[in-house]
């Protein structure tokens, strides 16, 4: 009976010790598991917050390459393909961004023109960053490639399309940019060994890997398949457990990155930490515990069994003794009665004592393991934590992080062991916003700060919480930010840098926010409008840049207002006026684009622009040019067939005043006719000023004597007279003074007839350096003589200004229109440039500019005429005008010689040939030098020259101004006649060549 009611004690110790272990046991396994769950759910948040920094930096990253690529897209020496300072600008771009392998710019197939870096030709045709840049017309992002200009490394590129005036891309700008950036990431996260972070295009493809593991993990090769089909299956960023390409099991966490929205990614961020590191410890400390827990079964159910065999021996000193070890907190202990049964009241008893001490110690164990918990998860955060008194300012706690940071500071003051220099409270101490008026905790104080001791940013949390003793203290929560402190730092720099490239741009460009405020504005725009940086930043742009319509003066539409409304590219539809700060009003050219974030969205406006009232100036006179120009080349041919049939009119008529039995009355009528054809000679000289080929004979002259002695001329016996006001040390000019005093005469005459009633023309001579030419579209680079001639009659109207070097266009009723296009013809064929200013009332000025002469004046030798009369001669006449050749025969026939003719350079050579076979030759050839649809004099006297090198020919032309008739010599002839010429000119020219 007795043994078994030792049994039945034993038994039931034993089942009470297992009773207790149970709750222990679940306890532990619960622990357990928890710290597993904890682990990963840290691991977890570690590498998620690790790939959205990546994705930032690769936000960060595409945002500059877009706004640099969408920005040079704009610039006029890329837009209209100016390769010479679209190389310079790209190479600027290439030097502030190291982070770029390469910048090129590239045609529609894809060969590379320009390349801001070493240049490699190079085809990138079949890149995807350049083919969806050119198909959709957007920035574009590419895939893994090796880069094919500069170095060949691996890199990741991006496209922007370079649009020309119509809207079609006619280019395509490219970047490579290294991803090298990315593996201070590693470093700064103090991620564990075997850990890394990658990089992935749209394919799978590795782009980076860091620390890199070629064996398994090489760069250009793509990753695992299961991995990636988890990834492109993940919409947001996901975290999953896998088998990595080197066999490890991981951790990994992958965040997607968009250029748009609703796009697919473009790019994937990768980071992955050994599972071994994140459950190792947990698995460690669980199977500690459940260790523990075994030996501490194993030890109650051995004193269980002892104690059941125990008799009642010294029960109740026992029982004292337990109790005072209970006392002493000896929980474990229990009693023990060797040899003796226990009575049941003992027993039981007994047993609420062992009950009651196992409660006890359990409670203990869940005490400590909660502390524990609380340890491990403040140790387990990547953020400093540590508790102070708001009093006394000790530090009562610090976690794990801090004490990497700071070291065991527990017991120190807080301004003597986390700041450096400090003799007292910090300044910035955040204790004063911690607790309200009552003086209980008032929430959470969020703020930034730099550690003074170690360097570091950090974002904190402040907040009061009463401690376990009652009292108030400060937790405060600080996660280190220094990279993205440093992050920020770049792209500050980045935008630095581009302030500096667009302050080296040319062109003026201003930016703006949506409400049409100025946010930006460059160099060359300030230079242009008249308003500094300073004073235009935030200001309405239709106050800083305003435009009107030319002629009209309406204001024209502002071109942000219209991209906002479009979306799109726009250009000014016709020219506008910018009036500037200062009252300048210049002609410009603009176009504005819409800047987006990377969303999409219209986030601002920016507006380039250049100047271009010069270039416009340039154009007009271009115009006029090209307008005389097409006139000279009807006015030559008309010329040409007027002189010839003038040459027959006037030589026969010459022929019949020698006629000595002419009736008086008839011969008078033959010399007005003469007199009429010397006036029509004078219009057919007038008009081969335009004809084709005209140009001037020029020699160094004083361009005073010419002004002086033509203008004296045509006043001579007017009512006006001319003030000189010319300089002693005027500069000599390269003129052809017979053309230059046709221009004085003109403009001294139109002045003259501009006063009725008489008055003063101011004429004044000017030496103009290059430098100080102005605003006058000059076509050469070097100094110029100015001569101005001023009336002060009636002036030029307004709407006539723009005519009044047209031909046949003129103000006056009796004017033939010519006068002004003359000089207009002739000032541009010496390379100069004539303007003009009027005022109706007030008078007008005309302007001519005229380059300086490089030479010394020239000693013009005057031509000899030889009176006396030569023998008898053979003379063969060549011309295709039938009538040119009888009057000629009858001049030289009257004269006594012998005429033969021939219609054409063929039929001349055959005729001196046979004349040189029958021992007969010519003495005198005179041939035109233009035959239509025949061989002329300057082919035909190549052959008779081959002939007879001796032989004398003369050349005939109605082109006076030809080339070849002022420097006749050089091509072999003799003389030169101009057409029309008269019976004396003809006599003395043969007469010196045969005499």
């Amino acid at each position: 009976m007795n043994s078994l009611k030792a049994g039945s004690i034993s038994r039931n110790l034993v089942l009470l010790v297992v009773a207790a272990v149970l709750p222990a046991l679940v306890i532990l396994l619960y622990s357990g598991v928890e710290h597993r769950r904890l682990s990963i759910d840290s691991a977890q948040q570690d590498v998620l917050l690790l790939t959205r920094s990546m994705a930032e930096s690769q936000k960060d990253m595409t945002g500059a390459a877009r706004q640099i690529l969408s920005t040079l897209s704009l610039l006029p020496a890329i837009r209209e393909g100016n390769m010479e300072m679209s190389e310079k600008i790209l190479e600027a771009v290439f030097e502030q961004n190291p982070d770029f392998q390469n910048i090129t710019l590239t045609d529609p197939q894809g060969r590379v023109l320009i390349s801001g870096g070493a240049y490699t030709p190079a085809n990138l045709s079949d890149r995807k960053h350049f083919q969806e840049a050119l198909a959709e017309e957007r920035f574009a992002a590419g895939e893994y490639i090796i880069t094919r200009v500069g170095d060949n490394r691996p890199a990741f590129a991006f496209a922007h399309p370079v649009m020309d005036r119509d809207g079609q891309p006619w280019a395509v700008l490219t970047a490579a940019v290294s991803l090298s950036r990315f593996a201070h990431f590693h470093e700064a996260s103090n991620l564990p060994d075997r850990s890394f972070l990658a990089i992935t295009d749209h394919q799978g493809i590795r782009l980076f890997f860091y620390p890199p593991m070629p064996e398994t993990n090489p760069v250009g090769r793509p990753i695992i398949s299961h991995s990636w089909e988890t990834a492109r299956g993940a919409e947001e960023p996901a975290v999953f457990f896998g088998q990595g390409s080197d066999g490890m099991h991981r951790i990994f966490a992958v965040k997607p990155v968009r250029l748009v929205a609703d796009e697919k990614p473009y790019i994937y961020l990768w980071a992955s930490i050994p599972e071994s590191h994140v459950l190792g410890p947990a698995n460690a400390v669980m199977l500690r515990n459940l260790l523990l827990l075994v030996l501490a079964t194993a030890i109650s159910i051995a004193v269980a069994c002892f104690l059941g065999r125990k008799n009642l021996v010294g029960p109740i000193t026992g029982l004292v003794n337990l109790t005072r070890r209970f006392a002493d907190g000896q929980l474990d202990a229990r009693l023990t009665s060797a040899g003796t049964q226990m009575p049941t009241e003992i027993a039981t008893l007994t047993r609420a004592f062992h009950d009651m001490a196992s409660k006890l110690e359990a409670s203990g164990q869940v005490l400590r393991e909660n502390e524990a918990r609380f340890r491990l998860l403040m140790n387990s955060l990547d953020a400093l934590v540590y508790v102070a008194d708001m009093e006394t300012y000790e530090i009562l706690f610090i976690n794990e992080t801090g004490k990497q940071i700071f070291g065991d500071i527990t017991g120190k003051l807080c301004w003597q062991s986390l700041q450096k220099n400090q003799q007292g409270p910090c300044d910035f101490c955040t204790n004063q916003y911690l607790l309200d008026e009552n003086g209980q905790p008032a929430g959470i104080y969020h703020w930034e700060m730099e550690n003074t001791l170690t360097g570091q940013w950090f974002d904190i949390r402040d907040r009061a919480i009463k401690w376990v003793d009652g009292r108030v203290v400060r937790l405060e929560v600080a996660t280190d930010i220094t990279s993205r402190k440093q992050a920020e730092n770049r792209l500050a720099e980045e935008t630095q840098r581009l302030e500096v490239t667009l302050k080296s741009i040319g062109d003026g460009v201003i930016s703006t926010n949506t409400e049409s405020r100025v946010t930006l504005i460059n160099q060359a725009a300030e230079s242009i409008t008249g308003w500094s940086s300073q004073e235009a930043v935030g200001l309405p742009l239709s106050e800083v840049f305003t435009l009107v319509e030319e002629g009209s003066g309406e204001p024209c539409q502002n071109p942000v207002e219209r991209v906002l409304a479009t979306g799109g590219i726009v250009e000014l539809e016709r020219q506008a006026i910018l009036r500037s700060r200062d009252g300048r009003e210049i002609n410009v050219a603009d176009s504005a684009a819409p800047i987006k974030d990377l969303s999409g969205e219209i986030i601002g406006v920016v507006m380039v622009f250049r100047d271009i009232t010069q270039q416009l100036r340039t154009d007009q006179e271009l115009v006029k040019i090209k307008k005389l120009e097409s006139i000279g080349a009807l006015a030559g041919g008309l010329a040409h067939d007027f002189n010839n049939i003038l040459t027959a009119i006037r030589g026969n008529i010459e022929l019949s005043l020698l006629d000595s039995q002419l009736p008086d009355n008839t011969r008078y009528l033959l010399q007005e006719a003469v007199k009429a054809c010397q006036r029509a000679q004078e219009l057919t000289r007038q008009l081969l000023t335009f004809a084709k080929g005209g140009q001037p004979i020029r020699q160094a002259a004083s361009l005073a004597e010419v002004i002086r002695d033509s203008a004296d001329f045509v006043l001579r016996g007017s009512k006006t007279a001319c003030r000189y006001l010319i300089p002693d040390d005027l500069w000599l000019v390269d003129i052809d003074k017979g053309q230059i005093s046709q221009v004085v005469q003109n403009l001294i005459l139109n002045a003259s007839e501009a006063m009725p009633e008489g008055g003063v023309i101011e004429v004044a001579c000017d030496n103009i350096l290059a430098a100080e030419t102005g605003e006058v579209a000059l076509p050469g680079r070097g100094d110029y003589v100015k001569m101005s001639v001023k009336d002060h009659g009636v002036g030029i109207p307004a709407n006539a200004l723009d005519r009044i070097f047209d031909p046949y266009f003129s103000t006056k009723k009796l004017g033939s229109g010519l006068g002004l296009a003359i000089c207009h013809s002739i000032v541009s064929k010496h390379d100069g440039r004539i303007t003009v200013r009027s005022t109706p009332g007030s008078g007008t000025t005309f302007e001519v500019y005229l380059p300086v002469s490089t030479q010394a004046a020239a000693d013009v030798e005057k031509p000899r005429e030889t009176e006396a009369g030569a023998e008898k001669a053979r003379i063969l006449v060549m011309d295709d005008e039938e009538m040119i050749r009888q009057v000629s025969r009858a001049v030289l026939g009257r004269l006594g010689h012998q005429v033969l003719l021939a219609e054409d350079g063929d039929a001349a050579v055959r005729i001196y040939r046979e004349a040189m076979a029958q021992e007969a030759p010519i003495d005198l050839m005179i041939m035109d030098l233009t035959i239509p649809g025949g061989k002329g004099g300057k082919e035909t006297i190549k052959e008779i020259l081959a002939l007879d090198p001796a032989a004398k020919v003369v050349v005939a032309s109605g082109y006076s101004h030809d080339p070849i008739m002022a420097n006749y010599a050089d091509y072999g002839f003799s003389a030169a006649l101009a057409k029309p010429f008269d019976l004396r000119e003809l006599t003395r020219v043969v007469n010196r060549l045969l005499g």
